[in-house]
């Protein structure tokens, strides 16, 4: 995200056009069969079974949509449709983190689909309030909530929906509201400490890891907790979840991170060098800086440039030099050790803290899928078998 100082505008007349809501039947049914064939989808229901998870998204799905349709003046469904791709790796998590350790307690799926709607909520607010605060225009190529209606009527929709995602949680367990709330001061925390290094070629790599624990990792970690939560786990192995969470999360932002300089547009959604240019200087450039005295340069260059030709040109020479250094490499080893860090977790809890082994290894596998620094977990499988890209980080 781009941290800017975002005005309020007057509020916009929303779109006569209707779109359909995400809770109609054949939207959510079509985007389960669509996360069943994403790598991280695959490797959930090879081990649990492609019933328990298609019912637990399905269930999420139509609760998410039930929330955003449940307040029309905020979130009009012509407005929302922006809010129904993605990955939906957090709701994967607390399907997976949900049946690792002991017998599945009674209506473990309904409470699985109430943790599930709580923390994407939250990531789906965080996405509406990151395009206010961007003004950005659009979000994978589709008009997001502010350009079409408005910075107030974003605001106000985010807001909304963390409400949603607070009753979720509510309905769950008194825990899980503290957890909530909690990740929804780590974001904060994130995004402000994103926000301070904007444009700043001296910012620290714990600069960036603190940045992206909060951003990214924090919602990670809170649908781990969550899914044991739901599942009525153990102390400890609760916390291990919740580490394992927070690993796969500060791993998926460096994995997230290198594709904005190694992918080809059409596969992320946006143009190559975007954070470059935006002037967020993220693992892979800010290795470069240390190695590359002129790269510093260059990047001053860019963020003073505003013509939109030469902007881009000048990005994709910083994203040439930043992958010249060697900060490709680097930044797969810090993925690496992201993942080790994942293992480590779940060997130390199969141990000690109750997490079954069969867990472990969905878990391990997960972390592969997901982790995956090619890009492949971003893709599905089309109907005769050939990838077809969806969108990433989101």
């Amino acid at each position: 995200m781009t941290p800017t100082t975002a005005t309020m505008s007057a509020p916009a007349r929303p779109p006569t056009t209707t779109a359909m809501p995400l809770s109609a039947p054949t939207a959510a049914d079509d985007q389960v069969e669509r996360l069943l064939r994403t790598a991280a989808g695959r490797t959930v229901a090879r081990h649990l079974g492609q019933a328990v998870v298609r019912a637990d998204l399905s269930g999420t799905l139509r609760a998410i949509g039930t929330a955003l349709d449940a307040s029309p003046l905020v979130t009009p469904p012509a407005l929302t449709d922006v809010l129904t791709g993605g990955k939906r790796l957090r709701p994967l998590l607390v399907i997976a983190a949900s049946r690792t350790a002991g017998a599945p307690p009674p209506r473990l799926s309904e409470r699985v689909v109430q943790a599930a709607t709580a923390v994407e909520l939250l990531h789906l607010a965080s996405l509406v309030h990151d395009d206010l605060m961007d003004q950005a225009a659009t979000r994978h190529g589709v008009a997001t909530i502010s350009a079409r209606g408005g910075n107030t009527l974003a605001l106000l929709a985010g807001d909304c929906i963390i409400g949603h995602a607070l009753t979720a949680a509510a309905t769950l367990h008194g825990a899980a509201g503290g957890i909530i709330g909690r990740t929804l001061v780590r974001l904060c925390e994130g995004q402000a400490e994103e926000w301070s290094t904007v444009l700043d070629t001296a910012r620290r790599m714990g600069s960036y890891y603190s940045a992206i624990e909060g951003k990214t990792a924090s919602l990670f970690e809170a649908a781990c907790r969550l899914g044991a939560l739901a599942a009525g786990h153990g102390a400890g192995a609760t916390a291990a979840l919740g580490s394992y969470g927070r690993f796969l999360g500060l791993g998926y932002q460096l994995r997230d991170d290198l594709l904005d300089i190694t992918a080809e547009p059409d596969a992320v959604g946006k143009p190559i060098g975007h954070d470059i240019t935006n002037g967020v200087y993220t693992y892979p450039t800010l290795w470069a800086l240390g190695r590359d005295p002129g790269l510093a340069t260059l990047l001053r260059a860019l963020a003073h440039e505003h013509e939109s030709a030469a902007r881009a040109g000048l990005a994709r020479e910083a994203a040439d030099r930043i992958r010249a250094s060697g900060a490709t490499d680097a930044t797969r080893r810090a993925i690496r050790a992201q993942r080790d860090q994942c293992v480590a977790v779940l060997a130390g809890a199969a141990d000690a803290d109750g997490l079954g082994c069969h867990g472990a290894e969905l878990l391990a596998n997960l972390a592969d899928a997901v982790l995956d620094p090619t890009g492949d977990s971003n893709m599905v499988s089309g109907s005769a078998g050939s990838p077809v890209p969806i969108p990433v980080g989101e």
